[in-house]
C-alpha cells in the first residue's frame, strides 16, 4: 500500500479531545447506537480480530473451519474475520500470505472486511490476535454480548500474547520463515481454542 502511515498517525493533529483513546476511526464509544442484542442463537459464532484484517484473522477463520470439519460443532459453529482499522477495509488479502496458506492447503482470497457494531454484538466468541484489536474490543466492550479472548492466553506461559505482525519484520529477516512462525502460531492458537470450544460455549 502507498500509505505507510498508521491510521492513528494520518489523524494526529486532528483536534479531537478523546483522541487519546481513538486510535482508531472506528470506535463506536461515542455514537447513538441503540444497544440492543443484535445475536442470531440459531449458530455459535467465532469472531477472529486482527489489525488490519488481511492475512493472520483470515487464516484463523479458515484453520478453525476445518478443525471443526467432521465434528459434531459443524454446521452449528460459523467462523468469521474482521479488521479493526478502517485505513484497510476492502484491501485484498495479503497476497504473501495467500500464497503461503495455499501450501497448507488454505485457500485466502477476497477483500478485508472491517468489523462493525452487529458483528461485535453477534458474536459468541472474539478472539482478537494482536494488541490492535485487543485494545479495538476494550474500547468497545459495550457492545460485546459474548466471550472474548485474546489468542494468548492459549499459548505456553512466557509465550508471547500475540501473533506477530507479517509487516512487522526486519528487511534481512526470510520472509517464508517469517510467515511459517506466524502460521505455526495461529495453527496453535486454534487448535487450543478448538479443544476448550464446547466449554466455552456450552
Amino acid at each position: 500500500m502507498n500509505n505507510t502511515k498508521e491510521p492513528w498517525e494520518l489523524d494526529r493533529n486532528h483536534n479531537d479531545h478523546t483522541s487519546s483513546n481513538r486510535e482508531y476511526r472506528n470506535d463506536y464509544s461515542n455514537l447513538n447506537f441503540d444497544n440492543k442484542s443484535y445475536r442470531n442463537f440459531d449458530l455459535t459464532t467465532i469472531l477472529f480480530l486482527s489489525k488490519r484484517g488481511m492475512s493472520r484473522a483470515p487464516l484463523a477463520r479458515e484453520i478453525m473451519s476445518e478443525l471443526l470439519e467432521n465434528t459434531d460443532l459443524f454446521g452449528r459453529v460459523r467462523t468469521s474475520s474482521r479488521g479493526v482499522t478502517d485505513a484497510y477495509d476492502q484491501c485484498p488479502i495479503d497476497a504473501r500470505m495467500s500464497k503461503f496458506s495455499s501450501k497448507l492447503g488454505f485457500f485466502l482470497n477476497g477483500f478485508s472486511r472491517l468489523v462493525t457494531v452487529p458483528d461485535i454484538a453477534n458474536s459468541d466468541v472474539i478472539i482478537t490476535l494482536d494488541y490492535e484489536s485487543e485494545n479495538f474490543i476494550r474500547l468497545n466492550k459495550s457492545y460485546v454480548k459474548g466471550i472474548t479472548r485474546p489468542i494468548g492466553i492459549f499459548f505456553s506461559n512466557g509465550s508471547s500474547p500475540y501473533i506477530q505482525d507479517p509487516y512487522d519484520r526486519d528487511d534481512e529477516d526470510d520472509i517464508d520463515d517469517h510467515y511459517e512462525k506466524i502460521a505455526n502460531s495461529i495453527k496453535l492458537g486454534c487448535s487450543k481454542l478448538f479443544t476448550q470450544l464446547p466449554s466455552l460455549i456450552s
